[in-house]
């Protein structure tokens, strides 16, 4: 398995570390193969982390281009918006963007997950963000 987050590269270096935090959290929700085991160390715990790849690229096309790549290579997918990002209050979250296409919201990033040759054919022609 693979994952690579695509993000808006006009983001200030917190929204990008934030939406990127985001994504991966819904992302990787009931994945719970791609995550390794707790690891004991001395006198406390270390989470367990991915065992996958999180690949993070600048975006180059519409999102929506994007999502129709996502949904033709059957992987999982996730939006993020900056109405998610723009409110800490998930009910508002909901309010802003329950039934609405993907046009009338502003995604600034879209992850994805799964096998690793569906995941290299959608990030193909993407840049890693530096």
């Amino acid at each position: 398995m693979k994952s690579v987050i695509v993000l808006k590269d006009s983001l200030a270096p917190g929204f990008l570390a934030n939406a990127a935090a985001c994504i991966a959290s819904g992302l990787f929700r009931q994945q719970e193969e791609a995550y390794g085991p707790e690891i004991e160390g001395e006198n406390f715990k270390f989470i367990p982390i991915t065992k996958i790849p999180i690949m993070i690229m600048k975006q180059n096309k519409p999102f929506k281009e994007l999502l129709k790549r996502a949904k033709r290579n059957g992987l999982k997918y996730m939006l993020f918006t900056r109405e998610g990002q723009s409110t800490t209050n998930y009910d508002e979250y909901i309010e802003r963007v329950k039934g609405k296409s993907v046009e009338e919201v502003d995604v600034i990033g879209i992850g994805v997950i799964g096998e690793d040759e569906l995941v290299n054919k959608f990030a193909g022609d993407l840049a890693l963000l530096r």
